[in-house]
């Protein structure tokens, strides 16, 4: 099991190009995108503490996925991407899925972050 979200290491948390694409370069739609993955954090987070049944915790794993790499959070989809298919590769002892869930809660706190800034971007040029 080896994780590696530091190929995107020298990249920004998210990436703005890619976020602008997605939303059109709307500013209200990227603060409502933004807004909704904030939102949704707090329910990933619960869905994949290691006591979580493997099915729900691989789903969960594999819905952040999509959701990182919808805004261009790349390491974050990449850990998320790792956890997912080690999750369906054998089942996950919960050692393993503690691992996990470290690794996916450093890049969601960064994401946080690079969120609020953005957010904050959005406010000052408004």
């Amino acid at each position: 099991m080896s994780m590696n979200p530091h190929k995107y290491e020298h990249g920004p948390v998210i990436d703005r190009a890619h976020l602008d694409r997605m939303t059109g370069g709307d500013q209200a739609l990227t603060l409502e995108v933004l807004g909704l993955f904030r939102q949704q954090m707090a329910l990933w987070s619960q869905s994949l503490q290691p006591d979580v049944a493997q099915e729900d915790w691989s789903d969960t794993a594999h819905s952040l996925k999509g959701a990182a790499r919808g805004i261009g959070a790349w390491a974050l989809g990449e850990v998320c991407a790792q956890a997912e298919a080690a999750s369906r590769d054998a089942p996950l002892s919960r050692d393993q899925k503690r691992a996990f869930y470290e690794a996916m809660t450093i890049q969601m706190q960064e994401v946080m972050g690079a969120i609020a800034v953005i957010e904050h971007q959005i406010a000052l040029a408004s």
